[in-house]
């Protein structure tokens, strides 16, 4: 929990049960949903509330209004007991699912916008410091979110639903903006309900590339054959693959051979690159390459090409999932759901606001990056009071990078 006081968490409750009071009807109602396992957090505890169920919507929307949770979650999974302990639910299938979040992506604007805060002394500092300079008291890190971490995922979510649409032809999804960070996909076709846990391994070893060789591939000989090796038109993995170098090539991109290659041998690299590059045809030119380049084109192309997902979300048989449209408490911002086929038009920034932007609230601002909400934007603060629109404060209260005067 991030609130710097309680009094912050308390004024945060007060918008939040309002929200629910007025919206509760718009919130997700999951298929099946006597058989779903429900789970929540308070904002007096930091343990969450599980092993509990609904049998009607309106039971459930009863609940939300009288306890206003943080957080609140249902089960991916189906359960002929959802009450019991997790031993005995009797698990009867479960959905797929997948979380993309811009915190598990090396988006370089990190560095520039998170921070630590001492809620004691209510003070920001690098990230670099554990303890407080002042007080010595331990640092809470504050974790950011701009619009270059936002595309950063919601890149990741295009490779996701190309290969889940493309590669095993699945056609039934749910998908919501988390409230905070990325984004979540669920497939909801009867073909993977039954799925175990190493069966879903395998598909994302599948989705992130894991164990993708180049022997089979035909690239690991010194003299390659042009009509078996990967062609920009092939379907699957080899079409990824030759896409993603052709595009190393045609844009000399150098970051992600460097991750790959290390800085020490990325020069000699670069050098060939530049060279075959100007060969560039209508394929990738394989046969130019020496064995060294091509094996870590391959790998670079790999890292391009694969869906970067939280692996251990989608292999968990038992996760819980958060309520699409309900209110992330680590923002105040709404887990909004969409159509994925708008995943290109989706502005979370606007369409996730759901608190009001019309009611003010003053509150003293520890530090806050430029940032925007709805059509408003915000420019860089530290250690200034402020009246914001109600959306706006509350953001910062629940990130801790703010607190009541």
């Amino acid at each position: 929990m991030s609130f710097i006081s309680e009094a912050d968490a308390s004024i945060v409750k007060k918008f939040f049960k309002n929200f629910y009071r007025k919206t509760y009807s718009k919130l997700y109602i999951p298929s099946r949903l006597p058989e779903r396992e429900f789970g929540y957090f308070t904002f007096e505890k930091k343990l969450m509330i599980r092993h509990l169920s609904f049998n009607s919507p309106q039971e459930l929307w009863e609940r939300i209004i009288e306890e206003t949770p943080l957080h609140i979650y249902h089960s991916a999974a189906f359960y002929k007991y959802p009450r019991a302990p997790m031993d005995a639910k009797g698990w009867l299938g479960a959905e797929l699912i997948f979380d993309i979040d811009a915190d598990h992506l090396k988006t370089p604007c990190r560095k520039r916008h998170d921070f630590k805060v001492c809620k004691r002394c209510r003070k920001a500092y690098p990230v670099s410091l554990d303890l407080c300079p002042d007080c010595g008291q331990s640092l809470m890190k504050v974790e950011w979110v701009c619009d270059l971490c936002l595309e950063a995922a919601r890149e990741e979510a295009r490779k996701l639903l190309s290969f889940l649409e493309d590669d095993f032809g699945f056609s039934k999804f749910r998908a919501a903006f988390s409230g905070n960070r990325g984004y979540h996909l669920v497939v909801e076709d009867e073909s993977i309900l039954e799925l175990d846990q190493a069966e879903r391994k395998e598909l994302i070893d599948y989705i992130t590339g894991t164990g993708l060789s180049m022997k089979l591939m035909g690239l690991e000989e010194r003299i390659i054959d042009l009509e078996t090796a990967p062609k920009l038109e092939d379907p699957s993995w080899r079409g990824r693959i030759a896409k993603a170098v052709f595009e190393l090539l045609a844009s000399q991109n150098y970051e992600v051979l460097r991750e790959v290659a290390g800085d020490s041998i990325a020069q000699t690299l670069i050098d060939e690159i530049k060279e075959i590059s100007k060969a560039l045809g209508e394929n990738v030119p394989w046969n130019l390459m020496r064995p060294r380049l091509r094996r870590t084109l391959f790998e670079a192309a790999r890292e391009l090409a694969s869906a970067h997902i939280d692996v251990v979300v989608t292999q968990d048989i038992h996760r819980l999932l958060r309520l699409g449209n309900s209110l992330n408490g680590k923002t105040g911002l709404m887990a909004k759901m969409f159509n994925p086929d708008e995943l290109d038009e989706f502005e979370p920034f606007s369409e996730s606001v759901a608190l009001p932007m019309d009611d003010e609230l003053t509150v003293y601002v520890i530090k806050a990056p430029r940032f925007k909400l709805g059509e408003v934007e915000f420019e860089e603060c530290e250690n200034e009071l402020k009246k914001l629109p109600a959306a706006a404060a509350i953001l910062l209260l629940c990130k801790g990078a703010a607190t009541l005067p």
